[in-house]
């Protein structure tokens, strides 16, 4: 016998690093790793022929729950970081290309891969048989056996080393400097940062080495140990010897795993082209299938694409709980009864959830901790729990948690009070209420639940939950938010959990105000009497886990997948943490602003009186209208349904630039100052968080068509970047004591996207060839030479090269550059004609949303317009112009996603620490400490021009401006 134990999890995480990443045509799904597994195991069994051939062979996994260690080390394993996001959907998709390859994959829940591997190498052992362990992983050296019936193979490619490389006693010798059964001794000596197994600090491999050659092994060793010579060694030994034999647990593989399948049953068998094609035909894997099609004697052409591959919905690390639905959805399409298994699926989902109905839903309260600890056991059956808090307020970095929710199943629903007061139905009641749990118990039971990757925790608006549990010490992994989902699939539709709900349940829950009421006599929910609690927050959870089956069903029918997997899902946990840093602003320099503008804006005032011949109130629509249209009897004025006159910015503006109107062009100016200290100076402060002494905005991922981030409470955005009053007010955005700002700002990012997109050849040169894009346009446009251009002709073509992205007509060019509009038109038609390809991106994209009612970005979200084909002009009219800047502006969003998506961890790869704070369109605001800004800058730089790799290769450079200051102005 000869076995052959591949490290399955070796495999796959050398596999992604090795190659670059690759989506699935089809619907966006990333498979670079499975491709990169699958040429391996391939070429494994190319090159153990002849004598190094197995007779029995298997792939071990690890299994992501938690293991016997977590027991004995809380921390074994805790600063490993989590699988990068587009791997976690291709660990299921491993294990179907084992299974392809007619090789059996094995996992068990609460065992790592490497103590099923040394189980099954000692039976192999005691058969008399010989193993080989494909894996270069020091922690399996220990089984390497001295008369060479265990071997290890690495068949990763080094420099300078053969394709195959063969690990003995001697190479093992080489590693730790000990033979293969002393192997554990050293390693409980040394540790491991990688899995975090303590060891004693200070004491590396070779002095492990030379102590265990010396004293045989730990016990041995740590019984002599005053008698070391060395102080500093005798001492490190003596006062950390818990933390060895700790270690020692922890690194000695068990031979001891109730294995579930025998020996016997990895009997290695051939090939089959049944189960190999149809795998490589799902994965589209063109080329690979056409390979091994030839080697296996098959057509190709006589196989179908495995239906259940096609179609998988793509499930979290340890759970698989739709396959039998998918099974099912399988066996009624080739039966004739739905399109194809996935959207069978989805809909069979969704008349299933619906059915479960709310009157017959069970919530319980969750007093103790055996209560919560019968629901836990339930949570790791289940493999996934959807969860809700409630809190004293909507303010996540200042609000109290008050209880958590917990549902596994449609139908049911749990709530633990943790800080609800006495007098439920008193306002004023201040006592803690009985019948709810200690705090810490409950967080000290669910916090490992709620770090346990292999527990996939869902909620609906994940990044609220997250301000607030963070700030209980308690870290959640494998999150799914339904909210986002949402978004991913159907743009920003639906925003409230009740609007979900009403609209895919029928059902829109327990309206909040039921309980709290309003007004002044609005209570917390920690005034709430705990059944009612229960009743709402049980059936919130309940509604979060319905909602999660009926969208993520969705994802992959509707070819969302990797807009969700990569780009929404894995953004919240970011925005998460940013919200919770914040940003630190200085109230002086806002209180001399606000005197500033308060002085100004009196004078206005009095100018505005003054050229109307009256007095009156500037705030007042109907005065203002009174005064410019009634009195003055300016032209251009209508009037409201409410029979008082419009007095909106637009026109306004319009009688200041285009009428020449002294009066209105100081309403204008009075306006902006006006709203400058109301929304900024006045108010930032109030902002400011007691706790953290900083200004936290919130982040909306979810409400903004195109895929932009909004930002409120406060809101950061419309900060103006080109006023010199805008200005000062980004300097009172300041860098904490020791500390420095850097702003990476995206150069003219949408005008780069449109060259891309509508390949606009003259655009591409200019960005590819460094030059002034605006000035560039006027050369283009109006025949003058770009040296020595007049600034008018300049800013001309720059409003009209950002005004084609939004599809601006002849009038608002007009309005906007003070023009005639028939100058205008002919500007824009001048624009088409010397830039083609722009006129027919247009055209197309007009075409596109009126077939299908939405268009993509250049990732493929779908930006949808159903009223695309409306029988009113003007929302058609409007629906033609979003539908030409909605993938413009969408692919820029989608880009600094990205961007930010990547940014920590290659902070942390550069060994650049880093604190991304804001987001502000296309720029980024970073906090570092003094004297580390020239290390920071060409790391972010970097990661955001590099953002839209691999995914598309954009065929113009991107360009970012990073500048490090004091504050956000000096920094931008």
């Amino acid at each position: 016998m000869h076995l052959l134990l591949v490290d399955g999890s070796t495999y796959i995480f050398r596999a992604y690093h090795a190659l670059p990443p690759l989506n699935r045509k089809s619907d966006g799904l990333p498979v670079g790793c499975v491709q990169g597994f699958t040429n391996m195991i391939f070429k494994l069994t190319e090159d153990l022929k002849g004598e190094d051939a197995p007779t029995h062979m298997a792939v071990i996994f690890d299994h992501s729950a938690r293991t016997f260690r977590d027991d004995i080390y809380a921390d074994y394993k805790a600063q490993r970081p989590p699988p990068p996001e587009e791997l976690v959907p291709q660990f299921p998709l491993t294990r179907a290309a084992t299974r392809a390859f007619s090789i059996l994959p094995i996992e068990m829940e609460g065992w790592e891969a490497d103590d099923i591997i040394a189980t099954y190498t000692t039976q192999a052992l005691a058969a008399g048989g010989k193993v080989t362990i494909v894996s270069s992983d020091k922690d399996l050296m220990q089984l390497v056996d001295l008369d060479g019936r265990v071997r290890m193979l690495d068949t990763i490619p080094r420099p300078g080393q053969p394709p195959l490389r063969w690990i003995g006693p001697d190479e093992v010798m080489t590693k730790f400097g000990v033979t293969p059964d002393k192997v554990i001794e050293v390693q409980a000596l040394c540790g491991d940062s990688v899995d975090n197994v303590p060891g004693v600090p200070g004491i590396g491999v070779k002095t492990a080495a030379e102590l265990i050659n010396t004293y045989g092994d730990l016990e041995n060793l740590l019984a002599h140990a005053e008698e070391i010579k060395q102080p500093s060694r005798r001492q490190k030994l003596i006062e950390n010897a818990d933390l060895a034999r700790i270690s020692k647990q922890l690194v000695t593989l068990s031979k001891e795993v109730p294995l579930e399948l025998e020996l016997s049953a990895l009997a290695r068998v051939p090939m089959e082209p049944g189960k190999l094609i149809p795998f490589l035909k799902a994965m589209e894997f063109n080329a690979a299938t056409k390979r091994l099609a030839t080697l296996l004697e098959a057509d190709p052409d006589a196989y179908e694409a495995d239906p259940e591959l096609a179609v998988k919905p793509v499930a979290p690390v340890g759970f698989d709980n739709a396959a039998r639905a998918e099974a099912r959805a399988a066996r009624l399409a080739a039966e004739g009864r739905g399109d194809s298994p996935a959207v069978l699926h989805a809909a069979e989902v969704h008349e299933t959830i619906k059915a479960t109905p709310f009157d017959l839903a069970a919530y319980e309260t969750i007093s103790d901790a055996a209560g919560l600890e019968r629901w836990i056991a339930a949570i790791y059956r289940q493999g996934y729990v959807a969860v809700d808090t409630e809190t004293t307020g909507l303010d996540n970095q200042q609000a109290d948690l008050v209880g958590i929710s917990l549902s596994t199943q449609p139908g049911n629903g749990a709530y633990i009070p943790l800080a609800h007061a006495t007098g439920a139905d008193d306002m004023f009641g201040n006592g803690r209420a009985e019948g709810q749990m200690d705090i810490e118990v409950a967080l000290a039971l669910l916090r490992p639940v709620f770090a346990d990757r292999s527990i996939l925790k869902i909620f609906h608006n994940y990044k609220f939950d997250h301000g607030v549990l963070v700030r209980y010490g308690l870290e959640v992994n494998a999150i799914d938010d339904a909210l986002l989902l949402s978004y991913a699939l159907d743009g920003p539709q639906f925003n409230t959990m009740g609007e979900l709900a009403d609209h895919w349940l029928g059902h829109a829950g327990i309206p909040i105000k039921e309980l709290l009421g309003s007004g002044k006599t609005q209570r917390t929910f920690a005034q709430i009497g705990i059944a009612d609690a229960t009743r709402y927050a049980g059936e919130d959870a309940d509604i979060t886990v319905r909602l999660w089956h009926i969208l993520k069903a969705r994802l992959v029918p509707e070819n969302s997948t990797a807009i969700y997997e990569t780009l929404e899902r894995p953004l919240a946990p970011v925005l998460a943490r940013m919200e919770a840093r914040g940003i630190s602003i200085d109230r002086q320099i806002l209180a001399r602003l606000s005197g500033d503008f308060a002085q100004r804006a009196a004078a206005l005032e009095a100018e505005a009186h003054e050229l109307a011949g009256e007095v009156f109130n500037l705030g007042s629509p109907k005065q203002l209208g009174d005064i410019l249209f009634g009195k003055l009897g300016l032209p251009g004025g209508s009037k409201t349904k409410t029979g008082q006159w419009a007095t909106g910015a637009g026109l306004l503006e319009e009688l200041a630039e285009r009428e020449n109107v002294p009066l209105a062009k100081v309403i204008v100016a009075w306006r902006g100052v006006t709203k400058l200290k109301g929304t900024y100076t006045d108010a930032l402060p109030a902002y400011i968080n007691s706790r953290s002494n900083r200004v936290h905005t919130t982040y909306s991922q979810h409400s903004v068509l195109t895929g932009r981030l909004s930002s409120n409470d406060p809101n950061l955005q419309n900060i103006p970047i080109r006023t010199e009053d805008g200005r000062k007010i980004r300097s009172a955005f300041v860098a904490a004591p020791g500390k420095m700002l850097i702003s990476a700002d995206y150069s003219q990012i949408e005008l780069r996207v449109l060259a891309h997109i509508a390949d606009i050849q003259a655009l591409k040169d200019a960005f590819e060839e460094g030059l002034d894009i605006h000035a560039m346009t006027a050369s283009e446009m109006f025949k003058v030479p770009i040296e020595g251009m007049p600034s008018e002709v300049r800013r001309r073509a720059k409003a009209i090269n950002f005004g084609i992205i939004y599809g601006i007509s002849a009038f608002g060019l007009a309005n906007q550059l003070g023009i005639p509009r028939s100058e205008a038109g002919d500007y824009i038609d001048t624009y088409f004609k010397r830039f083609p390809g722009i006129k027919d991106y247009m055209d197309h994209q007009r075409r596109l949303v009126k077939s299908q009612g939405y268009v993509t970005t250049i990732f493929g979200r779908r930006i949808r317009f159903p009223n695309a084909n409306s029988s009113h002009q003007a929302e058609r009219a409007f629906v033609e112009r979003a539908s030409i800047n909605a993938p413009i502006q969408g692919s820029a969003a989608d880009i600094i996603r990205r961007a930010m998506i990547r940014m920590e961890p290659a902070l942390v790869q550069a060994g650049v620490h880093a604190d991304m704070l804001l987001q502000v369109h296309d720029e980024l605001i970073f906090e570092v400490d003094e004297g580390t800004e020239d290390e920071a800058m060409p790391v972010i730089a970097q990661v955001m021009e590099g953002a839209a790799e691999p995914a598309v290769r954009l065929t113009v450079p991107i360009q970012v401006d990073a500048h490090a200051a004091k504050n956000w102005d000096e920094a931008h």
